[in-house]
């Protein structure tokens, strides 16, 4: 399997919304502050990191298309982005070799998911604002059993 891990670009934004919302979520910012996964030039998944401070970033949305769920993919991107995340993260301006934290909140079952691949439950005071209290007043907290999670290098 060969896959691609780039930018995105305007043009692949309609391709990415429909598989973030396809999870739940939505674009966050710019199209082109996230990273997609490519198969074959089909947009396949992709994800938004952000850095929080010096050291820390935050999965902000990641999701790959349904009819691949289960093949890889999602492990394959998630791995290019916690091994090097100042790579796939727009507003970073330095890499860190050693000695950084990735952090996201993960809803329901996607946490087994984020747990195979060596993040933790913590608490959400470990989270940076405003992901700290994203949470917070949401009508859907229930049915979406949110998790906050860290990846520590």
């Amino acid at each position: 399997m060969s896959y691609e891990i780039s930018f995105a670009t305007h043009e692949e934004e309609d391709y990415l919304l429909d598989i973030l919302l396809d999870s739940n979520m939505e674009i966050a910012g710019d199209i082109q502050d996230h990273v997609v996964i490519r198969k074959a030039d089909q947009v396949i998944g992709g994800g938004m990191l952000t850095a929080t401070s010096k050291d820390v970033f935050h999965l902000i949305v990641f999701a790959v298309k349904d009819t691949f769920r289960s093949s890889g993919v999602g492990k394959f991107l998630i791995n290019a982005l916690i091994k090097e995340p100042w790579l796939y993260c727009k507003d970073c301006e330095t890499n860190f070799p050693s000695g950084f934290r990735i952090t996201t909140v993960a809803k329901g079952e996607s946490s087994e998911f984020y747990s195979k691949v060596g993040f933790v439950a913590c608490d959400f005071s470990e989270l940076a604002d405003p992901f700290s209290e994203q949470c917070i007043g949401c009508p859907d907290i229930t049915a979406c059993g949110p998790v906050a999670m860290v990846y520590t290098a």
